[in-house]
């Protein structure tokens, strides 16, 4: 297996739908550049189910920027974003949290119904293809990989089921600035 300092600094060898090596990111800085390199390569879709959306990973300009250009990339883009604790988060602000204002109906929060509450994964899909998976929130230990269709498909099932009996969230209308 490749050591992470190897892969960060080939990063940009990774092909979203090609690469199929998965690999795991240990900490801050690793998450946002894989998250961000994998992001810029989305052609439709961005699924995000989280805790309190990772400040450590998400909230920096580098994703913003992926995330805005992805929105205004095509009338076939989906922004969808599952959050636990959204009001922790709409009060803590977050750089999404205010692209989603200005890209109205673009970017999609909604609360994670008390149903699903005990899920402890995080984890960031793109294009149903690539995935970033955290199976315990404790820790920033997430398994990647830009090519893996089985294990996207069982989280994009899980994900869109939780979608389904969440509500759109209230708090990412009302930020607090």
């Amino acid at each position: 297996m490749k050591k992470i300092d190897e892969i960060i600094r080939n990063i940009d060898n990774y092909v979203l739908g090609e690469t199929d090596e998965e690999f795991v990111c240990i900490d801050e800085e690793d998450n946002q550049i894989v998250a961000v390199a994998m992001l810029k390569q989305a052609e439709f879709h961005l699924d995000i189910l989280s805790q309190d959306f990772d400040p450590d990973v998400y909230d920096n300009q580098e994703f913003f920027d992926v995330v805005e250009d992805l929105a205004l990339l095509s009338r076939h883009s989906r922004i969808r974003i599952l959050l636990h604790n959204t009001k922790k988060v709409s009060q803590r602000g977050h750089l999404i949290f205010y692209l989603s204002k200005r890209l109205v109906g673009l970017i999609q929060f909604r609360s994670i119904a008390e149903l699903h509450m005990s899920i402890p994964d995080t984890f960031m899909l793109v294009d149903g293809i690539g995935i970033m998976h955290r199976p315990h929130t404790d820790t920033l230990a997430a398994t990647v990989n830009f090519k893996d269709r089985q294990k996207t498909k069982k989280l994009l099932q899980l994900f869109n089921n939780i979608w389904e009996d969440s509500e759109p969230d209230p708090e990412s209308r009302y930020i607090i600035v």
